[in-house]
């Protein structure tokens, strides 16, 4: 920021296991968003060192960067980020377009891909034409088609109301689980990010604290008790 440095991210030291989910939470600011892009290979880190699946994005070639992104990940954003002059399973096709695969094959997988969500009778709307969760939906359908190992996902529930966000939060979390898929998402929403395995917490570009399912859980059993929650204090552990 002209003659300023900022450091997005500081010292973060995080592992995440193949078929987990984890949720980045934080306020604006604290680096959730600039370390989806360094997981996603989108930017390349000043400092250290990021490893997925064997490859180290830092050190890789602008090729082996755009293949990694091609054959190895699924992006599901806030936005949706739907072609408007493509239906949606044109919109589907897309990833598959780009891996050159014969018309005929992107089109069967595609067609699987919207019977799998249940939108097999969108299939030839356009995002205009559909409502914002079927949307969404198409957008996750896209991120799949791919057989990716990595899903990343940005605010997958920004722009939708609760009802359909807890929707496409099911939706997600059950489709992981059954293509055991590994899931990365950002928000700012805890009732989003407590579908998660873990919840990594960052501030001012640090690792805060890391949470498992069964102490968040343990907290919302305890409130529903009327018995306050567990305080936690807080560390810089990081897994």
């Amino acid at each position: 920021m002209g003659k300023m440095y900022v450091d997005a991210l500081r010292g973060v030291n995080l592992e995440i296991e193949r078929g987990e989910f984890v949720s980045l939470v934080g306020p604006s600011g604290s680096g959730k968003s600039t370390l989806l892009h360094l997981v996603g290979g989108l930017v390349r880190p000043t400092e250290g060192e990021i490893w997925v699946d064997g490859l180290d994005l830092g050190r890789s070639s602008d090729r082996q960067l755009v293949d990694y992104r091609r054959n190895a990940l699924g992006f599901v954003f806030q936005n949706f980020n739907l072609m408007p002059v493509y239906n949606a399973v044109e919109n589907v096709e897309v990833p598959l377009m780009l891996q050159q695969l014969p018309r005929s094959e992107r089109r069967t997988r595609s067609l699987a891909l919207l019977e799998q969500l249940g939108l097999h009778s969108r299939a030839g709307h356009r995002p205009s034409e559909l409502s914002g969760g079927e949307q969404q939906r198409v957008a996750i359908a896209r991120a799949l088609a791919n057989h990716p190992k990595l899903i990343l996902a940005d605010e997958p529930t920004g722009n939708l109301d609760s009802a359909t966000g807890r929707e496409i939060m099911s939706l997600l979390q059950r489709l992981i689980r059954e293509e055991g898929l590994t899931l990365l998402l950002v928000t700012h929403d805890m009732n989003v990010a407590r579908y998660a395995d873990r919840i990594v917490r960052l501030l001012d570009g640090q690792v805060q604290r890391i949470e498992l399912r069964d102490e968040w859980e343990g907290e919302i059993a305890n409130t529903d008790r009327g018995t306050p929650p567990i305080q936690h204090q807080m560390s810089n552990t990081a897994i």
